[in-house]
């Protein structure tokens, strides 16, 4: 049979009902404010995702660029040495 020294041994190892209650009670007010933090990064990395795409669209755009320039100056190579060669002229490397 449980005695009164039983119960009271018990009552300091386990929670009772309304100690619970208050703890759901805090850990609801911090998940509240972790969530609160959560969304907080969340948006901060919404914008750092949309500033490195920006990034990464400027860098292909250069790329394009510098490829479209490469193949007008080998076309321009081609074009003086042809000259160079019909003139005779030579041009130094």
């Amino acid at each position: 049979m449980i005695t009164d020294t039983d119960i009271t041994k018990l009552k300091r190892v386990f929670a009772t009902k309304d100690e619970l209650s208050e703890l759901r009670a805090d850990m609801q007010v911090g998940f509240g404010e972790l969530h609160e933090k959560i969304d907080t990064v969340a948006s901060a990395v919404g914008r750092i995702e949309n500033t490195l795409d920006g990034i990464a669209g400027a860098i292909q755009d250069q790329r394009t660029e510098n490829s479209a320039g490469a193949i007008h100056l080998a076309r321009h190579d081609r074009h003086i040495e042809a000259l160079a060669l019909a003139t005779s002229v030579t041009l130094p490397d």
